[in-house]
């Protein structure tokens, strides 16, 4: 499959999703870096080992940045949505998936922004990601 056979559909949902990515990611990554106390007081999730805190947010960031140029270049960067969708379903089912099996599923707020927020990502990666693109053989 050729870049050029992506329907105009399929390439504005590769466009949404890039920019949805950077207006989330980027100021989300920025505030978990600088202000993690804030954060986690503000969602009350308690003490975070800043470390691993850290580096969440500077994963955002990295996907919102490398999402500018995705909008410059759709086709190149496509699979940094890829990583983004497998990295959001991995939590799901992991991280959610196995608390919930647990009988550990007291749901909080931070927790429904979390689901709310990663579940919109991966529906818009979804809908934006050119998948037969991305795994077809040809260049």
């Amino acid at each position: 499959m050729r870049f050029e056979d992506i329907s105009d559909f399929k390439m504005k949902g590769l466009r949404f999703q890039f920019r949805y990515t950077v207006i989330l990611a980027i100021p989300l990554g920025i505030v978990i870096m600088l202000f993690p106390r804030f954060v986690t007081k503000t969602c009350g999730i308690g003490d975070q080992n800043q470390t691993f805190f850290g580096i969440s947010g500077a994963v955002y960031f990295a996907f919102g940045l490398l999402s500018l140029l995705g909008l410059r270049n759709p086709k190149k960067w496509a699979p940094i949505l890829v990583l983004q969708f497998t990295y959001k379903v991995a939590w799901l089912v992991f991280v959610m998936g196995l608390r919930a099996m647990r009988g550990e599923s007291k749901v909080r707020w931070p927790d429904i922004a979390m689901l709310a927020g990663y579940g919109s990502m991966i529906a818009g990666d979804v809908w934006g990601v050119p998948w037969r693109y991305i795994f077809s053989k040809d260049e």
